[in-house]
């Protein structure tokens, strides 16, 4: 069992250049430090989350990450932080600051990373990277913004860039949720869960494979009872957390600064996944990062194939980190 904590960023400065003046960003480590005869940790490994999960979303990767596995916790120190914007960290619903609360990007994510990891936890230096869907966004702002900080970075089912149909998506998200009137413009006193199962609902509907949709289910209310399962999920979102969330993805767009990462990298793909679809997310990515390798795999789960299946790549990351031995 993971047990969080908290670290406080005193006076953090947004890229907007609003400040907050105690940023908390909520943190796990799993595995034991090791030092070099300077006192310095030598085997910290960070773990970025997706869109809808927070610290613990590292033991969904269970099969890769842990004692034994690919990503050895007997070898590596592996932390895992839950991202600005979500709860358990700093964000609209948990600070209670609702619509005050500063509009963050990418960057700044990946910004109060490293303050947690350079000034909270001491570590100067991290084997590597590894992140998944919009931890992968942030992953590749460390690159940028870090470049010697990491020997490598892994990133599984994401990309550089939201392609059209992906922005399309989570920007529909937001106008469902705007447009409803018990959010109030983000004022709401009670949380409009109704809205927040419909967006649940939508998110569901391009998740998985579309053979996932037509193999998996014999039935339409079959079909009906995973959408309220999806549904519950959503009872703990908050409506300005998403919101907020999904402006910080709208304006993720590396294309032009790709070219200055020179990070060993590992670009995992699945070739049905529909959010982070291979042909106009994935390869682009891999080809345009100088020092890379990619491996592609099937997933009947689609884009959830990134937690679902991840085994299935186990063999690659255990190949790529053979390198760094």
């Amino acid at each position: 069992m993971l047990e969080p904590k908290n670290h406080i960023i005193h006076d953090f400065k947004f890229e907007s250049g609003k400040v907050i003046s105690d940023l908390s960003i909520e943190y796990a480590v799993q595995g034991i430090k090791k030092f070099d005869e300077q006192g310095k940790v030598t085997n910290a490994f960070l773990y970025l989350h997706g869109w809808s999960g927070d610290y613990a979303s590292v033991e969904n990767l269970s099969s890769v990450i842990g004692p034994g596995k690919v990503i050895d916790t007997n070898k590596f120190y592996v932390i895992s932080p839950t991202a600005l914007g979500t709860p358990g960290s700093s964000c609209p619903s948990s600070t209670g600051m609702g619509i005050n609360f500063p509009e963050y990007t990418v960057k700044d994510m990946a910004v109060a990373q490293h303050e947690l990891i350079s000034q909270g936890l001491g570590i100067e230096h991290l084997q590597g990277i590894m992140g998944t869907s919009m931890g992968g966004f942030q992953v590749l702002h460390w690159a940028l913004e870090y470049p010697d900080f990491m020997n490598f970075i892994i990133l599984h089912a994401t990309s550089h860039h939201l392609s059209n149909r992906m922005f399309g998506v989570y920007h529909l998200m937001n106008q469902i949720i705007e447009g409803d009137h018990e959010y109030n413009n983000g004022k709401y006193v009670q949380n409009p869960v109704k809205v927040m199962e419909h967006v649940a609902y939508l998110s569901y509907l391009w998740s998985l494979s579309p053979e996932n949709y037509e193999h998996c289910f014999e039935s339409k209310n079959e079909f009906l009872k995973s959408v309220n399962e999806r549904k519950a999920d959503s009872i703990n979102w908050d409506a300005n957390d998403l919101v907020w969330r999904n402006k910080a993805m709208f304006n993720h767009d590396l294309a032009h600064d790709l070219s200055q990462i020179n990070v060993p990298s590992l670009v995992i793909g699945i070739h049905q996944d529909q959010i982070v679809d291979e042909k106009f997310s994935v390869m682009p990515l891999k080809e345009s990062l100088k020092n890379s390798e990619i491996f592609l795999y099937d997933s009947i789960w689609g884009h959830y194939g990134c937690i679902r299946d991840v085994l299935k790549a186990s063999s690659a990351i255990k190949r790529f980190l053979a390198s760094f031995d």
